[in-house]
Order: C-alpha cells, then sequence, then structure tokens
C-alpha cells in the first residue's frame, strides 16, 4: 500500500493543486492529510472548498483548533485572515474534522504528536508559555512538499518536491498583508 501525507497547506491553494497532481500521477492508493488547513493568508475559503468534496481521510491541526475556539485577541494573523474568510458550512467542516484518525489497525494520524497538536516531531521550538507559538520554519527552497508512505513488508518513505508557482502565492500573501 502506498499512502500520500498532505499536511501544513495553510490555504495555499497553488501548492495543494500541483500536490494532488502530482500524487494522481503517482497512483497512490490512499492519501491523508494532517491539518493545518486554511490557515494563512492566501486562499483559505477555496482550499476549503477543494479539499471538502474529496472526503480525504482528515485531522483537524492546531491552527483549525485555535481558529475555531480562540477569541481574536489570542490567535494570529493568519488564523484571523482565515477566520474572516470561511464561511459558516466551512467552518463546520473543520469542527468536523478529528483530533486523530485511524486507518486501518496500524496507522495514527496525529497533527505534532499523539499527545499535543503543538508538540513538534521534528522541529524543536522554544517558546515561553504562548499561544500560538511564534517561530519561523525555514526549508531553503519554495516547493511544496508531501511524503510517500510505503507498507509492505518493509515502511519506505519517500519525501515528494512539487514545483508550483510560489511568486503568484508570495504575492498574494503580501496584498494580504503578509510577508
Amino acid at each position: 500500500m502506498r499512502i500520500a501525507v498532505i499536511a501544513d497547506i495553510h490555504g495555499n491553494l497553488p501548492a495543494l493543486d500541483a500536490v494532488l497532481a502530482d500524487i494522481a500521477a503517482r497512483g497512490v492508493d490512499l492519501t491523508v492529510n494532517l491539518g493545518d488547513i486554511v490557515s494563512g493568508p492566501l486562499f483559505p475559503r477555496e482550499t476549503a472548498d477543494r479539499l471538502m468534496p474529496l472526503g480525504l481521510p482528515t485531522i483537524r491541526g492546531n491552527h483549525e483548533r485555535q481558529l475555531l475556539t480562540h477569541g481574536p485577541d489570542r490567535i494570529g494573523l493568519s488564523d484571523r485572515f482565515a477566520r474572516a474568510a470561511l464561511t459558516a458550512s466551512h467552518k463546520a467542516w473543520l469542527a468536523s474534522l478529528p483530533e486523530t484518525l485511524r486507518v486501518g489497525n496500524d496507522i495514527l494520524l496525529v497533527h505534532g504528536t499523539p499527545a499535543s497538536d503543538l508538540e513538534y516531531f521534528l522541529e524543536t521550538v522554544d517558546a515561553a508559555d504562548e499561544e500560538p507559538v511564534p517561530h519561523n520554519v525555514e526549508v531553503g527552497t519554495p516547493e511544496a512538499r508531501y511524503a510517500i508512505i510505503g507498507i509492505g513488508t518493509e515502511i519506505a518513505v519517500e519525501m515528494m518536491t512539487v514545483a508550483y508557482d510560489w511568486e503568484m502565492a508570495a504575492q498574494a500573501a503580501e496584498a494580504n498583508g503578509r510577508m
């Protein structure tokens, strides 16, 4: 079985479309979404509209939780932008997403770690007890990324990189007050 894993879309519809096209071309068996779907200065409503009809196994991330449950004084600009752009049906969809999800008997989907959507599994972030946690993630390239996990007699992980029009996305972020 080959599973495509997407996460941290943050409303970047052009990157999502490029990743979904790449996944389709690779003929994976299942695509899962690990959350942080719409929060960002780009295309939150359009990203939700793209994903909702697909019915992918999807969990919510810390940004969905924050966007839905925290007051405006406790969320960042990206969450505020997304909250203002989303309709009631988008918010209801986000609210319906589970925090964790089992796929089959052996696969547990989480955002962060099984203990917390704010714990980082592959990064170290030092911050006082502040939420949302302020940090920068530098990957050194603008391409979109996702993973394909092959499950057979052994487990193999392949990290995929996909080109997309990141300059257009950067211009949209700037037009929406974010850099």
